[in-house]
């Protein structure tokens, strides 16, 4: 579902930490002055807040907080003691493991605090099933950040109660983090229950942004752990010598308004290659991406036959430039010869080639010019298939390179052994594969990965299941040459590109219930741009 409303910063980025990240700021805090058990005092006092706000009020509310051995389960201690205390509500704590277990002096602080006082803890399974059956809301305090991996022991058992309060109809809220949910990478472990609502500390973790983990989480809210944590942060956010993983939020995601004196050449020049003869729908969508995302001049290079059905497809602004016979293969795709005379940078600021390209023995020559030639270039498709055997090929490039693979062609350009591998560990590998091959790469998918060469990562936090539809990845590739024509910061460009798109799909799913087309993510881009310009968007 994403972040609350109140929870998006008010700056152009997001800042996505890891779990090493989470327990660095906490020993920050605390080396400048904040005891510890002020922290978890802190945690709980915004969990209390999220715990009781559907219900406007704690007095009569029924809670089970189903808590773990680590400061997770600490957290929900405190939080039984807030509740009890400040709240009126009637409390319940499971804890599998017993009360004898070790925590952490502030967690056992806090736990003797809810014993002492005569606070309801059940070791039991059953005894548990009949408290939730009772209760309005069940919280996850089981392991937040701390989990890993396949759910184990007690841990798994603990997870099973939460699944039996989702199916008895109970909301469940998430202490940190959903227990099962990967904090670093959104790997979730078998058995891990969606959280209506998750209430996390001091930053959002990568696990809430990333697929799968984000769609786990349900409605994200960052809480603040104060103005120590707050500084750690930006400290992080400063690094030059660590770029951080980021989110762009609705202010920086907006593009950049035109100057008055902005004419079709300063609104950038793209270049789309047209590919081989009965493909030319790909082409003619990444030429309506770029001219519907604001690029100035938008031109299409192909042989007579393509360039007649190109013609049919796309709108009158768009310069179909026909390619002579001879300057074209069997195919219809435009020659490395041609290009090699043809200096279409003199005409395009950023040329897009692989829409359409298919198999062609030729195709491979046709790229390896432009990745040669041209200052600005975005591959998508078949223009990075031809490297499945060869990706080290790809760093051979004079200009600024951009890279658009889903994830069986990740793999294929070096990020796995097949889709799946690349797409499970794309969040360490596609970072290291952008400085590999110098290029910006966009992992397409859910929550999709830009990296960028100098280590900057955007992860996007907008989008829908709308955009898997034939052709969304070549109208992609062409707003995002529309937006890296004009700019100053290339891969900033295509974070912001792949944003409007994602969001494009969102809109359009929700008005066709998911059954989306390309073209119908295209007219959506109008609504798109305006609702960034307006700051109408909800992030």
């Amino acid at each position: 579902m994403g972040l609350a409303p109140g929870s998006w910063p008010n700056s152009d980025t997001l800042l996505l930490v890891t779990a090493a990240d989470a327990r660095a700021g906490d020993r920050y805090a605390m080396a400048n002055g904040d005891a510890p058990e002020a922290l978890m005092w802190r945690a709980a006092g915004h969990l209390v807040r999220h715990i009781i706000a559907p219900a406007r009020s704690g007095y009569g509310l029924r809670v089970v907080i189903v808590a773990g051995k680590g400061n997770n389960g600490g957290d929900g201690f405190t939080a039984a003691l807030r509740l009890t205390r400040e709240q009126g509500a009637h409390v319940v704590v499971v804890a599998l493991d017993g009360v004898d277990v070790a925590l952490s002096r502030e967690a056992e602080a806090y736990r003797s605090q809810w014993l002492t006082q005569g606070g309801q803890v059940i070791t039991d399974v059953t005894a548990a099933k009949t408290a939730i059956r009772r209760a309005h809301v069940v919280v996850d305090a089981i392991l937040g950040t701390g989990a890993s991996g396949p759910l184990r022991g007690l841990a798994a058992v603990a997870v099973g109660l939460l699944a039996f309060a989702k199916s008895a109809g109970v909301h469940l809220v998430a202490c940190d983090l959903p227990t099962g949910v990967d904090a670093d990478s959104g790997a979730v472990a078998p058995n891990t229950v969606k959280a209506d609502r998750t209430i996390t500390f001091g930053a959002v973790k990568r696990g809430h942004m990333l697929a799968p983990g984000a769609s786990y989480c349900g409605e994200v809210t960052v809480a603040s752990l104060g103005h120590h944590w707050d500084r750690f942060l930006h400290n992080l956010g400063s690094d030059p010598a660590q770029p951080p993983f980021t989110a762009l939020t609705g202010r920086g995601a907006c593009p950049a308004p035109y100057a008055p004196e902005d004419d079709k050449w300063s609104r950038g020049r793209v270049a789309v290659i047209g590919g081989v003869t009965g493909m030319a729908g790909a082409a003619s969508l990444a030429a309506m991406g770029a001219l519907t995302a604001g690029a100035g001049l938008v031109s299409v290079y192909a042989s007579d036959a393509v360039a007649a059905e190109i013609a049919g497809h796309v709108d009158a602004s768009v310069m179909v430039r026909r390619v002579a016979l001879a300057d074209t293969a069997p195919s219809g795709l435009v020659t490395a010869a041609w290009l090699e005379t043809a200096d279409l940078g003199v005409h395009a600021d950023v040329i897009v080639a692989g829409p359409g390209f298919g198999v062609a023995p030729e195709v491979a020559a046709t790229v390896k010019v432009l990745l040669a030639s041209a200052a600005r270039l975005v591959l998508d498709a078949d223009a990075l298939n031809v490297f499945r055997h060869d990706p080290h090929a790809l760093q051979a490039h004079a200009g600024q390179l951009v890279l658009t693979p889903h994830r069986k062609e990740l793999a294929r350009i070096g990020g796995g052994v097949d889709g799946d591998d690349a797409w499970a560990n794309r969040v360490t590998r596609v970072p290291t594969l952008a400085q590999k091959l110098n290029a910006t790469i966009v992992a397409k998918g859910p929550a999709t990965l830009i990296a960028a060469p100098d280590g900057r990562v955007w992860v996007t936090p907008v989008g829908s299941a709308a955009a898997g539809t034939g052709g969304s990845g070549d109208l992609l590739s062409g707003i995002i040459a529309a937006a890296v024509a004009r700019a100053d910061d290339v891969p900033l460009a295509v974070a912001q590109a792949v944003w409007w798109h994602a969001l494009a799909a969102q809109h359009a799913g929700e008005r066709a219930h998911g059954r989306a087309t390309a073209e119908s993510l295209r007219t959506e881009l109008p609504h798109v741009f305006h609702a960034l310009a307006t700051g109408s968007t909800t992030l």
